[in-house]
C-alpha cells in the first residue's frame, strides 16, 4: 500500500508510531477477554493504540497487571464513555491510566510476573462476564496479588462482583 503523495509525511508520522504494546481504544464489556496484549511484531490500529511503556522490560508485567482484576479496574473506573457497556479511552486516559511503579517491585516479583506472562501468553481467556470462573484469569489474579502484597481471596470476591457489574454482563440489573 502507497500512501497519496500529499499524505506521505501523515502515513510516515504513523508508521513511526507502531509497537508490540497494544492499548484498546473502545471495549465492548460483555464480549471482552483482554485489556492489553503485546504482539509478535509491531502493528498499528485504529481500535488498539499502540503504546511504548518508559522501561521496555515492564512490557510483559504491565501487560499482565492490565489483564488482571485490578487493570481491568483500573481501566474502566477511568472511562471517557457515558455507555457503561461500551467505554471509551481517549490517548489521554490511556497515557494517565493508573499501574504500579514497577521500578519500585523487588526484582523477583517483577521476574515472577513477567514468568507469568510467557507461561500463559498462549492461553485462552474468558470474556468478562465469565471471569470469576476462569482458571487462567486466577492465576494472572494471584500473580499480581502476590507481587503486590494483596490477599487472594479478597481478589477472587472483587474479580467475582466485577463479573456481575450490569455494565460487564450487559444487563439491565445484576442477577
Amino acid at each position: 500500500i502507497e500512501p497519496k503523495e500529499s499524505k506521505r509525511h501523515l502515513a510516515d508520522r504513523y508508521w513511526e508510531q507502531r509497537g508490540r504494546f497494544l492499548l484498546p481504544h473502545r471495549l465492548r464489556l460483555n464480549l471482552t477477554r483482554v485489556v492489553s496484549v503485546i504482539l509478535t511484531e509491531e502493528a498499528l490500529g485504529s481500535a488498539w493504540t499502540p503504546c511504548r511503556p518508559h522501561q521496555a522490560e515492564i512490557s510483559e508485567a504491565l501487560c499482565l497487571y492490565l489483564n488482571s482484576t485490578f487493570g481491568i479496574l483500573s481501566l474502566l473506573a477511568d472511562r471517557d464513555s457515558r455507555i457503561p457497556s461500551y467505554p471509551a479511552f481517549s490517548i489521554d486516559t490511556l497515557r494517565s491510566l493508573p499501574v504500579p511503579n514497577f521500578s519500585a517491585l523487588d526484582k523477583s516479583s517483577l521476574k515472577t510476573m513477567r514468568h507469568c506472562f510467557q507461561h500463559l501468553k498462549g492461553e485462552s481467556l474468558m470474556s468478562f462476564p465469565h471471569m470469576a470462573g476462569d482458571p487462567v484469569r486466577r492465576e494472572i489474579d494471584d500473580t499480581v496479588a502476590e507481587a503486590l502484597g494483596l490477599e487472594s481471596d479478597w481478589v477472587e470476591r472483587v474479580r467475582a462482583a466485577l463479573c456481575r457489574e450490569p455494565a460487564i454482563t450487559g444487563s439491565a440489573h445484576t442477577p
